[in-house]
């Protein structure tokens, strides 16, 4: 057998590994890029590409790392406007989407014995033309329908156009957790149908009532950092945080005030701010007639009076009133989840009356630019749709990328009304409970194997492009749409001209080009749009005005399904990893810690510690949940973080599909809630219903990460008042003589050991406690970057999961008023590091750089560093662990995978360190400071962690590790840390 120089060394570059022989068939063409790559691909580095994140309505700039064709990891694009270069953990995990094991490979048709069985695409897309073109022949207009998820731009466009061609409904574009309260709200107010913008980083004072804005709500990245500038203190000021609602939330954890409500009496607190401010005549501006007309609309809402109806004390409500009027510039959050009650618009009505007489309006709230979410169908629409179904109106039912019979109540009986149209298609990417009804299913590409655009804030135009190509038989929906046009043919065709997707969203950027950049050629604009990510333009706000109509508006108290022999209020919220459930079949979103309760894996409900004690009720016993629309069964959690009489229960479990990682965990809370919507707005009121809990004599074990909630005075999440910086350090917050730390070697204790050398860096990290608001974005960041595992609920149970960074939540104050501290806890790289001299095998050593390093194949398990480690940061491998197919491409080939037996551990990123002295070395010059980011700081909304060279006095990392508010943990210990931490700040009562 002759082999030649050429053919040998394309097997090795391929890694095949088959054998050489005489009758072996030519090696595919898909591996060649390997050998004789493209222009743009080098063996070993890494190509970006930019593109817009969809995993929540947000949508984010996101730069997607590729690896030899690859999708590897996915960070935040600096250019965006609206995340500036971070990202939550719900996009870290959007490749988690891209490679999830159970995704739908190929198109899929309904069998004659029921059953979904593979079809070709040419089959199914003529199937799908052939029912387009039965109903157009019958001339029976309105019988197609098509639900999509909250799109827009070029995909939104061509959806609308396609549903035209077929005579179809006008397509409705969904989103659950969508604030339509808001939106009608405001429409009432100032007879603007839109939800604003809010610019709250300049704030003096935030007031949230009931709305977790550092979660799900409208634009979490954009406003965890904005929040995180607003709490900054800065010339001996900062803005200070009150939250009004039923449940201490992770949102309401980072206020200096928890002001407990009972549920749905937001609005009323709100009115009662109203009335005392027009009362002492501190309203900013507001005409006389105007303020003469809203007092009579608020005369019954004195401050004694909603004490009686909410609970809050007059003297809070009084205190929080004057405040907010005087500040300068406050503002007023409503509109939440878990304040959509059967009167959530007019709840919301009042919180608009509170900021348009405190002066807000216009400043701190703008209408320009405005969120898309204010174009999302209703409920009350597409509860109309599902009427329409049960009557046998439908004929054909598109369902693109929605999950109707999960994200909607069962008493909507959209399920018995599904059954009842004549042919469903469903181009859901992943087999949920709805795609398992459909007579046809067509996958759908992710967002990261397609094209598309996205504006989710007008005047931000997202452009996106696949960073890989489809991994399997799936197609985009345009794509599909298109396909099916030409097969109809005739009028239709011609409605749909282009060829693909990418011909149509080119056609519509040209429009853009020649709107905002009409002397630049297109193509020049196409490219750098695709290198930017999309193209930005400045939306100026429009003035608003009181409208007429606020004054006709009739504020009541939300009425509650049940009876009163129903003794609890059931609140619905989204949860911060899974969203309505979409995220629940991310496994690394299953495996990060809720910020609140520290449960993985499954859902629960809380419930107050007196109630539980009243019924019997320990923490892990499982309950029934009943109401007069369902019942679910959950275990509980005993939390004094909601109110007695209350019952909380996170959304995004209980799928009875959905693939492994989702299935049969957890319960859907929507079973216990009921159809109607509230009116006006057409919403899904969240909170409107009264269940009871009974025992089920049974247990169910909680897999909850973390330990005591209490520092039992060891100090390790300090804090410090505004007033106590002020006086010690003055307001520049510069630290006086003999306040100074060593960044390098901070301590200053006789060591046991000579000190490490380090003669050109140190490597260390601060990171600020003032900043951090514990939402995990960090922890899903260290999951991608360093190929962690997920160990599943079982073995976290056990104590073993392996996150090398996690949040640590302390509590501080009694339970009922708490004052609660996050802290990233990770590898502190000591410099006097214990974890050291106790390895037999010296798998763990001190390197020149500062870096506790960790020699793997050196490594026998002894786990002596882990039990001398002060910080239990290590993570032993208790077994090998396995990605199933094809979430093994999901790993960074820039690091170690580690085998059963190992320890591992935080190594501040060390391949993104190597990188970047190679890159400077390469160029031929130093490095500059902030160049290498961590995964941890790349991604963090709040931009609390900062990384770089101690050794460099001019470093950010330096400057704040002499930072008066630096310390650093268990630093009695003499372990010489590399990270400083900053205390959190405390404002102090309001007033002061």
């Amino acid at each position: 057998m002759n082999v030649t120089r050429r053919d040998f060394l394309k097997v090795l570059g391929t890694g095949a590994a088959a054998s050489v022989t005489g009758c072996s068939a030519p090696l595919p063409d898909k591996l060649i890029p390997l050998v004789i790559p493209a222009e743009e691909v080098i063996p070993g580095e890494a190509t970006w590409y930019a593109t817009v994140c969809r995993e929540c309505p947000a949508g984010c700039g996101m730069l997607v790392r590729t690896r030899e064709g690859r999708a590897v990891k996915v960070e935040g694009n600096p250019d965006h406007p609206v995340n500036q270069g971070r990202l939550c953990a719900r996009g870290q995990a959007a490749v988690q989407g891209l490679y999830n094991p159970d995704r739908i490979r190929q198109p899929l048709r309904r069998s004659g014995t029921g059953t979904l069985e593979p079809v070709s695409w040419e089959e199914a897309e003529q199937l799908l033309a052939g029912h387009v073109a039965r109903l157009q022949a019958e001339g029976r207009p309105g019988r197609v329908a098509v639900v999509a998820p909250l799109v827009t731009g070029s995909l939104a466009q061509l959806i609308e156009t396609w549903s035209q061609a077929v005579g179809g409904r006008p397509p409705l574009f969904v989103e659950p957790l969508a604030a339509h309260a808001l939106r009608a709200a405001n429409r009432l107010s100032f007879g603007l149908d839109a939800i604003p913008s809010y610019q709250i980083e300049t704030l003096e004072l935030l007031v949230s009532f009931s709305t977790d804005f550092l979660e799900t709500w409208l634009s979490p990245v954009e406003l965890a950092r904005q929040f995180a500038a607003m709490r900054a203190p800065r010339a001996g000021r900062m803005g200070r945080f009150v939250y009004l609602g039923p449940r201490l939330s992770m949102t309401a954890t980072n206020a200096d005030e928890w002001l407990p409500l009972r549920p749905g009496t937001e609005g009323l607190a709100a009115l009662g701010m109203v009335h005392l401010i027009l009362s002492e005549g501190l309203g900013a501006g507001v005409p006389a007639e105007e303020a003469g007309r809203l007092r009579q609309l608020v005369a019954a809402y004195t401050p004694e009076a909603v004490e009686r109806r909410t609970g809050l004390p007059a003297r809070d409500l009084t205190r929080l009133a004057r405040s907010l009027a005087q500040a300068r510039p406050g503002l007023a959050l409503g509109g939440g989840t878990v304040g959509t009650t059967r009167s959530a618009t007019t709840t919301q009505v009042a919180v608009n009356l509170l900021n348009y007489v405190a002066g807000h309006v216009g400043r701190a709230i703008q209408f320009g630019p405005t969120s898309a979410l204010g174009r999302a169908a209703t409920y009350q629409e597409l509860l109309g749709l599902v009427q329409a179904m049960a009557r046998g109106e439908i004929d054909l039912l598109l369902l693109a990328g929605v999950n109707p019979l999960f994200s909607l109540p069962p008493a909507a009986g959209f399920q018995q009304a599904l059954a009842k149209v004549p042919f469903v298609i469903s181009t859901a990417s992943f087999p949920d409970e709805t795609a398992a009804h459909a007579h046809l299913v067509l996958p759908e590409s992710t967002p990261l194997e397609s094209w598309g655009d996205h504006t989710p804030w007008d005047g931000v135009h997202g452009l996106m492009q696949p960073a890989t190509t489809p991994l399997y038989q799936t197609k985009p929906l345009g794509d599909v749409l298109l396909s099916v046009a030409r097969r109809v043919g005739g009028a239709m065709a011609a409605r749909l001209p282009w060829a693909t997707f990418y011909d149509a969203l080119r056609d519509r950027w040209r429009e853009l080009q020649r709107r905002l950049a009409p002397a630049t050629p297109f193509e020049t604009f196409w490219a750098e749009a695709l290198r930017r990510g999309g193209v930005w333009e400045a939306i100026p706000p429009k003035r608003v005005r009181l409208s007429p109509a606020v004054f006709r508006t009739t504020f009541v108290e939300p009425a509650l399904s049940g009876s009163q022999d129903d003794p609890f209020v059931l609140l619905v919220y989204p949860s911060i990893f899974r969203y309505d459930g979409r995220g629940a079949n991310r496994p690394w979103l299953q495996e990060l810690p809720d910020p609140v309760t520290g449960m993985t894996w499954e859902s629960w409900v809380e419930v107050n510690p007196q109630d539980a004690r009243r019924l019997g009720i320990t923490q892990g016993d499982l309950v029934a949940l009943r109401s007069p629309h369902g019942q679910v069964e959950l275990p509980a959690y005993l939390y004094a973080g909601v109110q007695p009489g209350v019952v909380a229960v996170p959304l995004g479990q209980g799928h009875t599909r959905y693939g492994r990682y989702a299935q049969g965990r957890g319960a859907n809370p929507l079973a216990l809630l009921p159809a109607e919507p509230e009116a006006p707005s057409g919403a899904l009121p969240w909170l409107a219903t009264r269940v009871r809990l009974t025992r089920t004599g049974r247990r169910q074990p909680l897999a909850i990460v973390g330990g005591s909630e209490r520092q039992e005075g060891r100090g390790i999440a300090q804090s410090i008042s505004l007033a106590d910086l002020l006086r010690d350090h003055g307001a520049g917050g510069a630290a006086r003589p003999g306040a100074a730390k060593d960044g390098a070697d901070g301590h200053k204790a006789p060591p046991l050991y000579p000190p490490h050398p380090h003669p050109v860096h140190r490597w260390g990290m601060a990171i600020d406690l003032n900043a951090c608001n514990g939402c995990g974005a960090c922890v899903a960041a260290c999951y991608a970057e360093n190929n962690i595992p997920v160990v599943g609920k079982e073995q976290v149970a056990k104590g073993r999961v392996m996150s090398w960074i996690r949040i640590e939540r302390f509590i501080e104050g009694p339970a009922e008023r708490p004052e609660t501290r996050f802290l990233p806890m990770l590898c502190q790289h000591c410099d006097n590091a214990p974890c050291e001299p106790v390895c037999p095998v010296y798998a763990t050593y001190h390197n020149p750089e500062g870096l506790n390093a960790q020699v793997y194949n050196r490594c026998v398990g002894t786990r002596y560093c882990s039990n001398n480690c002060p910080y239990k940061v290590r993570r032993f491998n208790w077994f090998t662990h396995k990605w199933p197919e094809p979430l093994h491409l999901q790993l960074n080939p820039d690091v170690t995978v580690r085998e059963m037996g190992v320890m591992e551990k935080c190594t501040f990123c060390v391949q993104r360190i190597k990188g970047g002295q190679a890159r400077a070395k390469a160029e031929g010059r130093k490095l500059r400071d902030g160049e290498i980011v961590p995964a941890c700081a790349q991604s963090c909304p709040a931009q609390a962690i900062v990384f770089g060279d101690l050794k460099d006095p001019q470093s950010e990392v330096a400057r704040l590790a002499r930072d008066p508010r630096g310390y650093r943990v268990l630093e009695e210990l003499n372990t010489l840390p590399a990270i400083t931490y900053l205390r959190k700040v405390q404002p102090g009562p309001l007033g002061s």
